[in-house]
């Protein structure tokens, strides 16, 4: 497989959310659910599923390759979500939409975790390619707010769907999943280390100090990042803007982040990994900051042109962080932890508790609580960055003085 097949994977595969975000509250709604039941699903189905994420990445690593695993979860998403677009029974609505969650979930961590493989091997970056989804879920989001009334709203759903459905699953069936190239070092390194994942390499992902301090801090940017996400078109209703409003917003956020990931591979590798964080704490506070302070819709649609400087920067650094610092054989089990917290237990996080604040102190209070967030996160990396540079300051002491002993 080449970077070009893998660029038209990532360009068709996130275009499934350009149908499923914007358009499936209305969809549920259509259905009968309440807009209290709908957000309800809306954030349980992805709570659910992250408990799959996990599962998903172990079975990966023991199979030692991600592609078999992808066409199942594919072939069982797309029976489950068409089976909720066809039906009108509430009760097979709600268990077809929970499922489909749990199935298209893990592929995300999967697909990163591929991507996160095969991406020295092509002799490109993650961030080259991932910015492609960003294309995909850009256009096909423009396109469907141009045309959605025209081609017959909610009920054409199910075929925009299946277009894109067919389209991943014919480049998952003839795409080739190569083996990672090593230097002749690194595979006399990796001989006496298991080839095969066990159970007591996965204790180790969850109880690596570096690991969970990294995730701990990293909720701190997530919550209301996901809280943001779930709740941005509420704000927009709230404060007078429109469905053109809203489809904007998404269309920015979506354009940006295309330049994000075009420019974020080259900007990484100028910083440590805790210094870009620290960055990044920074320019979230700075956005939630501007989320409190302007609330004319146009501005709030021009403020999510930071998402290429803030989400983007955090998602790359965080990929490629966790790729770095578990072992190979472990890749897809830290890829589908780090959606697991970000996706899962964020986003459920972030919308009970930016739902609450924004019902009780609107859009004010809820984004206060993001700049709070922001800033303690900011304090963290920094001191973890500091932490680190001790660190590595002692050690070349110390080995600047075995040197001189010698």
């Amino acid at each position: 497989m080449n970077s070009k097949q893998l660029k038209i994977v990532h360009t068709l595969f996130h275009s499934t959310n350009s149908v499923f975000i914007p358009y499936l509250p209305l969809l549920l709604m259509q259905r009968g659910f309440s807009t209290i039941e709908t957000s309800t699903l809306l954030m349980l189905g992805p709570f659910i599923a992250m408990f799959a994420q996990p599962v998903a990445g172990v079975i990966s690593d023991r199979m030692g390759a991600v592609r078999p695993l992808l066409l199942s979860l594919w072939l069982v998403m797309g029976i489950c979500a068409t089976t909720m677009f066809l039906t009108t029974d509430p009760y097979i609505t709600i268990a077809s939409l929970l499922i489909m969650y749990i199935f298209f979930m893990p592929t995300v961590s999967l697909l990163d975790a591929l991507t996160v493989k095969m991406a020295p091997v092509l002799g490109t970056t993650y961030s080259s390619i991932r910015l492609w989804g960003s294309v995909g879920f850009c256009l096909m989001l423009v396109g469907m707010g141009m045309f959605f009334d025209q081609i017959g709203g909610v009920s054409a759903l199910l075929w925009v769907f299946l277009s894109i459905w067919s389209g991943v699953m014919f480049m998952f069936l003839i795409m080739r999943e190569p083996e990672v190239i090593t230097s002749r070092v690194s595979e006399v390194e990796e001989a006496d280390k298991p080839r095969t994942l066990n159970w007591q390499s996965v204790r180790q992902v969850f109880t690596n100090p570096t690991l969970l301090v990294f995730f701990g801090i990293l909720m701190l940017i997530a919550i209301p990042h996901r809280m943001n996400d779930g709740l941005l078109s509420i704000h927009l209703q709230a404060e007078g803007g429109t469905g053109n409003h809203i489809s904007w917003a998404w269309a920015v956020a979506g354009a940006s982040e295309i330049i994000g990931f075009f420019f974020m591979g080259n900007i990484v590798k100028r910083f440590s990994m805790q210094r870009m964080l620290l960055i990044v704490s920074i320019l979230y506070t700075i956005r939630w900051g501007l989320c409190v302070w302007f609330t004319d819709p146009w501005a709030i649609v021009a403020i999510q042109a930071m998402h290429a400087i803030t989400f983007v920067a955090v998602w790359v650094t965080s990929i490629e962080f966790v790729a770095r610092i578990l072992p190979r054989e472990m890749n897809a089990t830290g890829q589908a932890l780090l959606n697991m917290l970000f996706i899962g237990v964020a986003g459920i996080a972030g919308g009970s508790i930016g739902g609450a604040l924004h019902e009780s102190y609107g859009g004010a209070g809820m984004y206060s609580f993001g700049i709070v967030c922001a800033a303690l996160a900011a304090i963290g990396f920094m001191i973890w960055s500091n932490q680190s540079k001790k660190r590595k300051q002692i050690y070349k002491k110390i080995s600047s003085k075995q040197v001189s002993s010698m």
